[in-house]
């Protein structure tokens, strides 16, 4: 369509042009005048449709500049000498009909016309095809885009696929221990893991999760650790509302909660505090996890190692350098960090 817009615009006004010139050579408008350059519009329009198909098909068969130039210089100009040939041709023919014509087609020696549409089909060249190659290099541009945002979902949903069999085996290692103590909390707890299941597998492709669904399966987690920690676990939980629509990585909060329980809470032999509170201010979003203990990140090829590393790559992908994640030593607790700057 653009293209079919612009042919009718330039051919216009190479139209416009012929009749402005013949009238300042004292001819007058007449319909003779008329139809002299109309016909050599319309070759000179045919003209460019052959260029348009030779450029076409010659594409990346030529290599450099110059070698564009030449063959730009010669195309343009033997489509120019053809234009005038059967445009010489149609006055003769015309005037064969009608001898009205004739002084007309007498006044036009070969090659008459060739200069005027040799510029004009060079210009028409040139202009074709810079906007194909600018449009030729917008669409590599977006193929290059489309590529490397496929290339970043494939990374992540390899990385989710990672983590997955990381959670399942510590929740299934917290129920065979609990089977053989209490069979009823042990079924409950099947019970609370094939939620979380279900919040793995359904949406599977889906990276990202609101802070409100992925609050959900911490819930979960936290009552099966319940199950097991009983009185040692003390959960407090600050969830602002504003922030339970902010989409974050899915599993990333459970995998903090998990990694604070099995490497700070797990190893105390009295109760410890486990709290939440998730924030939005101007900056962004804040999710802050502290819990009682000693710092003790697991080192890089344990799986609490691996999940830890996971995540920071996950965040790396999904929001690149507009979220940060810490872990460090806070007091007598251990403090989780992490932030989601706005973009």
């Amino acid at each position: 369509m653009k293209f079919w817009l612009l042919q009718g615009l330039g051919w216009s006004l190479f139209l416009l042009l012929q009749l402005l010139v013949r009238a300042e050579d004292g001819n007058a408008w007449t319909a003779a005048s008329g139809l002299y350059a109309l016909s050599l519009t319309a070759l000179g329009l045919l003209a460019s449709l052959g260029l348009r198909a030779l450029f076409r098909r010659l594409g990346a068969d030529l290599r450099g500049e110059w070698t564009w130039l030449g063959t730009v210089l010669a195309a343009s100009l033997s489509a120019a000498l053809l234009a005038d040939g059967l445009h010489l041709g149609f006055l003769h023919g015309l005037a064969a009909l009608d001898g009205g014509y004739q002084a007309l087609a007498d006044d036009q020696p070969f090659g008459g016309r060739t200069p005027l549409v040799f510029l004009a089909l060079l210009a028409w060249s040139f202009l074709y095809l810079g906007l194909s190659r600018q449009e030729h290099y917008l669409r590599a541009q977006h193929e290059r885009q489309s590529l490397s945002l496929a290339l970043q979902e494939a990374q992540l949903q390899a990385l989710l696929a990672q983590l997955n069999p990381h959670f399942m085996f510590n929740t299934l290692n917290n129920i065979r221990a609990l089977i053989l103590k209490d069979p009823e909390a042990a079924r409950g707890m099947l019970g609370r893991f094939a939620e979380i299941l279900r919040y793995q597998l359904d949406d599977a492709a889906q990276i990202l999760v609101s802070v409100e669904d992925e609050m959900g399966v911490v819930r979960d987690y936290l009552s099966l650790v319940g199950l097991q920690l009983g009185k040692r676990l003390r959960y407090e939980e600050e969830v602002a509302p504003e922030a339970l629509g902010w989409r974050i990585p899915r599993l990333s909060v459970q995998l903090l909660v998990e990694n604070a329980v099995k490497h700070g809470l797990s190893r105390r032999p009295g109760p410890g505090l486990l709290a939440l509170r998730i924030a939005v201010d101007e900056q962004g979003l804040s999710i802050a996890l502290r819990n009682s203990g000693e710092l003790a990140e697991a080192p890089p090829g344990t799986r609490s190692g691996i999940g830890l590393n996971n995540l920071r790559q996950r965040l790396a992908l999904a929001f690149g350098q507009s979220a940060e994640f810490s872990l460090r030593q806070d007091g007598d607790g251990v403090l989780a960090r992490l932030h989601i700057r706005n973009t």
